[in-house]
């Protein structure tokens, strides 16, 4: 029997000692145990009755510093804050924990460290320092410490871990104290720069005369739907239309734009390459909504439970990126929700793709710059994929990428002043 397999009893009946609540023995306390049951058993078969007072009394002692050490642990609590709960993957959180003895008794030193998933290094056992009775100004102790996430997602830290023994160093209890709080992993933030093409001007060559009023820059017309008032209908677009339409003010500071982010499993050729492209449709977000313009994120496979898959507020969007997935799903039907969207009020669009995506679904996209104000893609998986040439006639702009590739670089190549166009 090797080493590993000796150890693997012993980590099981660790897990489910600290789960249960239960103390430990130490290999001192292994050994009184034995020499109580050797002097049991003698005593019995020699009628030996002071040997047999003796095992009892080490079995009592060992007894004893079990019920001991469990209550000691028992009497704390702890209250944790995340500072800030919400962060991006590299960036420091500061984890302050409040540490309270609750007992009318002293507590002594014991040992400290906090569980986290992976993707974390908390600290290893440290000191923790000893607690006066309840009611003392040192009854408790504030402990801090830092970590920086290396993967995106939601992650629970905590609770915290105590371990103690008693004086005599035969027992050990591990003990959970306090409860975890949520700590909120955004995808990495790679700070961009450049303009970006904010929402479709009357100028532009892609909105339809009809969807303009004459002196009346800041207002378009859109289909009328159930609930509109009456007082909105735009008379002139709708002569024009046959249709009834209504009047929808936008003003400069309404810019708004689409991310278009390919959440289905077969279009990456690793988990890598998708990583990647969530990281790169967070930064351009984050940019985006730094110069004023407003974010819609649209997957290419939403979420089965749900039917509407664009955000309402950057925030949702950013929320979104940090547990996004990629999903089983080969179909494109996202380009008929996309061409929906646009032609009820076009707006610039940057479509992040992976790489396995076929030519003749570039082919189905291309048209849809015609609604867009402006468009840009990038290919993530293969640096050498280049879109049919379809996609370049269209008006989009585009770029291949790599995972590690610097995402500033890449915007660089897909922003309105770079890229091929």
């Amino acid at each position: 029997m090797t080493a590993a397999t000796e150890a693997l009893p012993r980590r099981r009946w660790g897990r489910l000692a600290l789960d249960v609540g239960l103390p430990r023995l130490t290999p001192r306390g292994w050994a009184v145990l034995g020499a109580s049951a050797v002097a049991v058993i003698v005593a019995f078969s020699v009628g030996w009755r002071d040997l047999f007072y003796v095992g009892l009394i080490l079995g009592a002692l060992l007894l004893g510093c079990a019920l001991a050490v469990r209550a000691r642990v028992a009497s704390l609590s702890a209250a944790r804050r995340l500072s800030p709960d919400v962060v991006s993957v590299g960036q420091p959180v500061t984890v302050q924990i409040r540490v309270t003895n609750n007992a009318w008794i002293r507590a002594s030193r014991q040992l400290w460290r906090d569980l986290a998933p992976r993707g974390f290094d908390p600290p290893p056992y440290q000191v923790l320092p000893a607690l006066g009775a309840r009611g003392d100004r040192n009854a408790s102790v504030r402990l801090d410490y830092h970590v920086e996430p290396r993967e995106r997602g939601v992650a629970r830290i905590g609770p915290l871990l105590v371990e103690r023994t008693d004086p005599f160093g035969l027992t050990l209890h591990e003990a959970r104290v306090g409860q975890a709080e949520t700590l909120t992993v955004l995808p990495r933030i790679t700070p961009l720069e450049g303009a970006v093409a904010g929402r479709t001007s009357i100028a532009d060559s892609s909105v339809p005369a009809w969807k303009t009023g004459h002196g009346h820059d800041d207002v378009i017309a859109r289909e009328y739907r159930a609930g509109d008032a009456l007082r909105h209908v735009h008379w002139r677009a709708t002569a024009h239309r046959g249709e009834l339409m209504v009047r929808q003010e936008q003003s400069q500071d309404e810019a708004r734009a689409v991310i278009l982010l390919d959440t289905r499993r077969d279009s990456y050729s690793s988990s890598a390459a998708f990583e990647w492209a969530v990281e790169f449709a967070a930064s351009l977000l984050v940019h985006l909504t730094d110069t004023g313009v407003g974010v819609m994120l649209m997957e290419t496979a939403p979420a089965p439970e749900g039917t509407l898959d664009v955000n309402r507020t950057a925030r949702e969007a950013l929320l979104d990126l940090a547990t996004v997935r990629r999903r089983t799903a080969r179909s494109s039907d996202y380009l008929h929700r996309l061409g929906v969207l646009l032609a009820g009020d076009p707006a610039p669009v940057y479509a992040v793709l992976g790489s396995a995506v076929t030519d003749q679904e570039l082919r189905e996209l291309a048209p849809q710059k015609a609604r867009a104000s402006s468009a840009a893609l990038v290919l993530v998986g293969d640096p050498d994929r280049e879109p049919p040439e379809e996609v370049w006639f269209a008006g989009w702009r585009s770029a291949s990428s790599w995972p590690g590739d610097d995402v500033a670089g890449v915007w660089a190549r897909t922003s309105p002043r770079g890229g091929r166009s």
